[in-house]
């Protein structure tokens, strides 16, 4: 079994995954205000069905690159896709889990705090060293290849979400300097 392999339900993290002393791990549904537990049982159900995101950007990419659809209809692809996905998760999977009665999420680690803690200080230094070359070179390839409006503007798009990405990343290297996390 890989070493970061999730096997069990203690070893799930996320937006909405709570570790609760009493309840035990926890998923928060922000659109009907209920918490859902989850054992171990669940984690591969839950890990399958949880990567509706990143499936969604898959296809989309894949409608794009090999089909030369465009960004506009690879981006209808990937919403579609997405919210499809969503339904299946919560249909088939999430309500069905017995519900946390009473239960309501606590505060969390901030996001910076939560980065800061994840990663060790080398592999932050390199993670922001690689996603500020993406948004340096995302623009440039965009001009250099001459793209169309709609393609440029998407590389841009790109380039500005990697260097929000990346100034999330220097603050939590900061905190994580300043805390010793």
């Amino acid at each position: 079994m890989p070493k970061n392999s999730i096997s069990k339900a203690s070893d799930l993290n996320g937006l909405f995954i709570y570790q609760d002393p009493k309840k035990g791990t926890v998923y928060y549904d922000i659109f009907s205000k209920k918490g859902y537990v989850l054992t171990s049982s669940d984690v591969k159900k839950y890990v399958l069905y949880s990567s509706s995101l990143s499936i969604g950007l898959v296809a989309a990419a894949l409608a794009y690159a090999l089909f030369n659809t465009g960004i506009v209809p690879a981006a209808l692809i990937f919403v579609v896709v997405y919210v499809i996905l969503e339904i299946i998760f919560r249909v088939n999977f999430l309500y069905k889990l017995p519900k946390a009665e009473n239960w309501k999420p606590f505060k969390k680690d901030s996001i910076f705090v939560a980065i800061a803690k994840m990663y060790s200080t080398t592999r932050l230094a390199i993670l922001i060293g690689l996603l500020i070359l993406i948004t340096i070179l995302m623009p440039v390839y965009a001009n250099m290849a001459q793209m169309d409006n709609v393609n440029k503007y998407g590389s841009y798009i790109i380039a500005a979400a990697t260097g929000i990405y990346a100034i999330i990343n220097i603050i939590a290297l900061i905190q994580k300097k300043q805390n010793n996390y």
